[in-house]
């Protein structure tokens, strides 16, 4: 019995053996777990320190960069050199700013960029960052392209110089090259080549280098070395940095440290502003002297020396912000960061602190962000707001990306190059992808990778693999970019906090999706065909960011989106009660910010219901859309409570209405107070309101849009009257884009007889569809760009005399006209398109000259829209006539849907010596041939055709039915030519005579004609042709014997009648071959990858046999497989398979 209650004690809980016993393994398990958080403490840097303190209060308006100090000198100097550049080869100068890093070279040259002198001298400007030791010539091209049309290109090289030289169109240019490394000369020759290539005459060049020997390679002429700042300027910029925010003032020995620090910074911007702000972080006499008697001012090299004071720096941020400073390694040098993506990122991977509260973390990861550009880690801030979304970007400077870098380790790595990992391994934990378009393994990312954290995909080009579920399974993900259509599996993600699926092109996410409760930023931006969301979202309790701008076919919201208590972006919501959430469900969203759209207001009846959204209380908002969809039936009686419920609070920037049906606006509209911080509003479809409200009180009003009040008769109003002092106010004094569509009754713009000044400010102006509006506002010197379409009423002659004016449109259809208000053109116009001219005058008073021949305007692109008056085929010729000698620098000439002109117009042509883009569409009745007159005195026009066009480079005819002859000889400097349905053209003829020299042709397009039997001897040596699109066709060879392509490097063609490709095929430069509407088309010429080599992208569509040859199973499949850019036939059922859309996936 003893015996059993010793063993019944010894497995006691009281036993202090078996408690020793459990204890020790709990202990080990803490110590591991502790070493753990070591290994990840000493990542970072990290150090012990005092818990942080409370950081809850947002900066509404962001520190912006401070005044360049130091530079004014070299900055005059440079602009005067822009200005008159003193070495020029081939149009071009180029010149280089030589320093050490961290010394200003791309402040300084930001400084020349955007001086108001540069930008008025210069018809474009780009500014283009390098900043890796490969200098890509491809990736330049890009990037010029995408900053000058905003639009990121994928083609092939040769497309990207066809788009360059679009771009650069012979205008005068400023490029700047900034962080430039490599000495390739070859390199640098071709891209020079291509610069030079369409470079306007006093076009330049600006590069940034530390390196001489690059402004050497470069052959830069001056170079600018830059010096390092003067002590004394060193301590100005410093004392900016370190007590611009401090309540009280410096001590007499603060400013004596400061002064030594300053000096001990070496003369280099970056260091100054890096100490300056750690200096500015505390006001302690202690800290100042400790940070004075460091070690790192002994460094000798001047290299070391930078980047230990920049790790001084470091050392010297919170541990929270070390951590959310060494993240920024995720992404590539010279990256635009997005500050909320950023804040999100951060949030989503635990780096900012909380008191166990989640309510103000965003506000205190943009303190941090605020913290970290203070402290100069982040520069180069950017702000941008419109109706939809208010964005800040930033930039890393070099040396502080490579800080960050070098302190993170292992921990992060960026995939710069296509499937190459380099050194990265297994303990990465953020991952950023460049170039999924062709990384082929997507599912070996967390067999790489398990411990990945962050897997962010920068390629537009969102490829996918059907393997990428095992990603989807990972449990360490917390932040994800989605490049496919989100599985079922998806909602094995339980530790995801972040993820974007924008621009996808899904109708709907999976129901899994609810059942990821750490969500807490979902991105569904731009998905085009998405009609719903998951039913159950109601339990995503921690989603705090609900992304849906650009989803107009979402139908409604799931129910119970009121519960989620964190919300606070949400930036569409749709009401549909019949299957979705109530208005009611956003009345405790009180947390809500930025933009908000309710759609679907029509269908709120009770305004008890639209009080109860509590608008006025949301006061994080800063954007709102209130849209009404049923505009055309009833719902006017109840419109206006609804709105007048809908009072949003009085702080708000942007407000869209559209759709409203009361007759009036509510109260609080029409009274300033509320509406008084508005930047921007848009009013549409307010059909029965007669009267605006105050807008022209608004101080801030930069932006207003007005489409479709039929009843609006005057833009002021009659409150104008009721204001004191009237006679000297300034009517919308800030307003720089106004918009006015569909206003029928619309007669003034305010009360005739005021003395008021209107519009002071306005730079762009949009006129459709206001019949009984007389004038354009008067005192809008600053007026650049000016669209009128369908205003009878208005007089031309103000336009004259606007001198800032460069862009006009104007549609003159059934315009009165008189000889004194006859349109003469604006001095400094440079693009004019004319739309329905029937009646056109003399253009100068007799005896009376208003623009002399040294004034006329440099137009250099000129459309003319159904306006025969201009053409000699109109009534009056000789008036017609003298309309075109305004126009002798025009270089882009287009003429569509003149039915009127018969005959080819050889005078009108003959005038534009500087032609070299001549575009003509739908003409139906032009034959192109010459009038009696020509043919005299030309008995064989195509013996001894007449050389009208010297300078031409393109030519296009589009759909000209009647068109049989081309009465001209091009030049050698011919390019492109493009003949678009136009029957009855002998295109083999006119290929003969026309193009003598066709070496020099890059670009053809061509359709059918019954009279084009062969192709022409001289065409079949097209050396230099790049592209060929041409609809093939029984009555000719597309590969004729002879015919030599060596350049060929896309083909496109279409609607081949044949079954199989000729055999003479044979393009050893071809890259991109596409192949649609053949339906009889069944097979590939034998050895097509040996005939086809450099081939990389095959498009077939609607071409039954052959896609299905192609597909997975079919005997071409191993064929075409290996080409990188596949796509077989076109999907159009949405959102059923997102694979089968995609331009670049594989075909399976």
């Amino acid at each position: 019995m003893l015996i059993l209650q010793v063993i019944k004690g010894f497995f006691s809980h009281e036993n202090p053996f078996i408690f020793r016993y459990k204890m020790s393994n709990k202990l080990t398990k803490a110590l591991n777990k502790i070493g753990k958080l070591v290994n990840e403490m000493n990542t970072f840097n990290l150090t012990s320190r005092d818990p942080p303190p409370t950081i809850d209060r947002e900066t509404q308006s962001f520190v912006m960069e401070s005044k360049v100090i130091g530079r004014e000198r070299e900055k005059e100097q440079i602009v005067s050199e822009l200005l008159n550049p003193p070495r020029e080869r081939d149009n071009i100068s180029v010149f280089a700013i030589v320093g050490i890093g961290g010394a200003g070279k791309t402040t300084l040259a930001q400084y020349v960029f955007n001086d108001e002198r540069v930008k008025d001298h210069f018809q474009l400007s780009l500014w283009v960052c390098v900043s890796i030791d490969e200098f890509n010539v491809i990736e330049i091209i890009k990037s010029i392209i995408e900053r000058a049309s905003g639009d990121a290109s994928k083609n092939s090289k040769e497309m990207l110089q066809h788009e360059l030289r679009k771009i650069l169109d012979k205008k005068r240019y400023l490029l700047v090259l900034d962080d430039v490394w490599s000495k390739e000369r070859e390199k640098w020759n071709e891209l020079r080549m291509l610069l030079c290539s369409a470079a306007g005459a006093g076009s330049v060049i600006i590069v940034t280098t530390r390196d001489q020997g690059v402004a050497s390679t470069m052959e830069a002429f001056p170079n600018h070395n830059l010096e390092k700042l003067t002590d004394e300027d060193s301590y100005v910029l410093f004392e900016n940095r370190a007590f611009g925010a401090w309540v009280e003032k410096p001590t007499e020995e603060h400013y004596k440290i400061g002064k030594t620090i300053a000096h001990k910074c070496g003369g280099l911007p970056l260091v100054v502003n890096a100490m300056g702000g750690l200096m500015g972080s505390n006001q302690e006499l202690c800290y100042w002297r400790e940070i004075l008697e460091n070690k790192v001012w002994d460094s000798l090299r001047s290299t070391e020396k930078i980047s230990s004071i920049l790790k001084l720096s470091y050392d010297h941020l919170p541990s929270y912000m070390k951590q959310c400073f060494a993240f920024c390694a995720i992404f590539p040098q010279d990256y635009e960061i997005e500050r909320e993506t950023l804040v999100q990122l951060w949030i989503a991977n635990d780096f900012i602190p909380t008191d166990g509260s989640m309510k103000n973390i965003e506000n205190k990861g943009r303190s941090i962000f605020n913290e970290l550009h203070r402290r100069s880690f982040f520069q180069n801030i950017k702000e941008a707001e419109t109706y939809e979304f208010s964005r800040i970007t930033c930039k890393m400077h070099d040396l502080m990306h490579d800080l960050a870098t070098e302190i993170v380790g292992k921990k992060c790595f960026t995939m710069l190059e296509p499937n190459y990992f380099g050194s990265a391994q297994k303990e990465v934990r953020h991952l950023h992808v460049g170039y999924l378009a062709k990384f082929r393994a997507t599912n070996n990312i967390m067999k790489q990778f398990p411990n990945i954290h962050t897997c962010l995909v920068n390629d537009k080009y969102k490829k996918t693999n059907k393997n990428d579920i095992y990603l989807l399974k990972s449990c360490s993900l917390r932040a994800l970019d989605m490049w496919k259509y989100p599985p079922k599996e998806i909602g094995y993600m339980k530790h995801i906090r972040y993820l974007d699926f924008s621009g996808l092109l899904l109708a709907a996410l999976p129901e899994t999706i609810s059942k990821l409760y750490n969500l807490q930023t979902l991105k569904l931006s731009h998905c085009w065909n998405i009609q719903q969301l998951p039913s159950e979202m109601r339990y995503l309790i921690n989603l705090r960011h609900l992304f849906l701008d650009g989803c107009p076919y979402l139908k409604h919201m799931p129910i119970g989106l009121g519960q989620l208590n964190y919300l606070q972006t949400l930036t569409k919501y749709v009401l549909n009660p019949s299957k979705g959430g109530s208005i009611r469900e956003l009345n405790q969203l009180n947390l809500l910010s930025g933009h908000i759209s309710l759609c679907g207001l029509e269908s709120i009846r009770d305004r008890d219901d639209a009080q109860s959204v509590n608008l006025a209380k949301k006061t994080n908002l800063c954007s709102l859309e209130l849209r009404w969809n049923d505009t055309l039936n009833g719902g006017a009686g109840s419109s206006k409570p609804i709105l007048e419920a809908l009072m949003p609070h009085d702080k708000l920037k942007y407000l869209h209405i559209s759709g409203y049906r009361g007759f009036g606006f509510p109260k609080w509209i029409m009274e300033v107070p509320i509406i008084s911080n508005l930047k921007g509003l848009k009013l549409n479809w307010c059909i029965n309101c007669a009267e605006l409200p105050p807008l022209w009180l608004l101080s801030l009003l930069e932006d207003l849009y007005i489409e479709k009040m039929g009843n609006l008769i005057s833009f002021v109003g009659s409150m104008c009257k009721n204001v004191e002092g009237k006679k000297s106010l300034i009517i919308f004094p800030a307003l720089k884009n106004l918009t006015i569509r569909i206003l029928p009754n619309l007669e003034s713009w305010h009360e005739e007889g005021s003395e008021s000044v209107a519009f002071p400010e306005l730079k762009t102006l949009a006129i459709d569809g206001c019949p009984k509006l007389k004038s354009i506002p008067t005192h809008v010197s600053l007026l650049t760009s000016l669209e009128l379409n369908n205003c009878t009423e208005i007089k031309l002659r103000q336009i004259s005399y606007l001198p800032m004016l460069s862009k006009l449109s104007i549609s003159l259809y059934d315009m009165p006209l008189r000889g004194p208000d006859a349109f003469r053109p604006p001095k400094n116009l440079e693009e004019l398109k004319i739309v329905r001219y029937e009646n056109v005058y003399p253009l100068e008073e007799e005896g009376e000259q208003l623009i002399s021949c040294q004034t006329r305007p440099v137009l250099r692109k000129l459309t003319i829209f159904a306006s025969y008056c201009f053409l000699s085929c109109g009534p009056s010729k000789v008036v017609a006539l003298e309309f075109w000698k305004y126009f002798a620098a025009v270089e882009y000439l287009v003429i569509h849907q003149c039915d009127n002109l018969v005959f080819w117009p050889e005078e009108e042509l003959r005038s534009l010596k500087c032609l070299k883009n001549l575009l003509i569409f739908e003409c139906r009745n032009l034959t192109g041939a010459l009038t009696e007159q020509q043919q005299a005195s030309s008995l064989d026009y195509y013996l001894t055709p007449p050389l009208l066009l010297p300078h031409l480079e393109q030519f296009v005819f589009e759909h000209c039915p009647e068109l049989v002859q081309v009465p001209f000889v091009c030049s050698k400097s011919f390019k492109n030519l493009s003949i678009i349905n136009c029957p009855k053209l002998n295109i083999g003829e006119m290929l003969t005579h026309v193009i003598t020299d066709p070496t020099g042709l890059k670009y053809l397009s061509i359709t059918p004609s019954t009279h084009w039997s062969v192709w022409p001897d001289n065409m079949k040596h097209l050396s230099s042709l790049h592209s060929l699109k041409i609809w093939w066709y029984l009555g000719i060879e597309l590969v004729p014997p002879g015919l030599h392509l060596p350049s060929l490097w896309k083909l496109s063609i279409f609607e081949c009648p044949g079954e199989s490709f000729p055999p003479g095929l044979h393009l050893p430069s071809l890259v991109d071959l596409e192949i649609t509407k053949c339906p009889r088309i069944k097979s590939f010429p034998p050895g097509l990858r040996n005939r086809l080599p450099s081939l990389q992208r095959l498009y077939i569509n609607n071409c039954p046999i052959l896609e299905r040859r192609c597909r997975s199973g079919g005997d071409y499949y191993d064929l075409v497989s290996s080409i990188p850019h596949l796509t077989i036939g076109t999907y159009r059922h949405k959102g059923k398979s997102l694979l089968k859309n995609l331009p670049c996936i594989r075909a399976t």
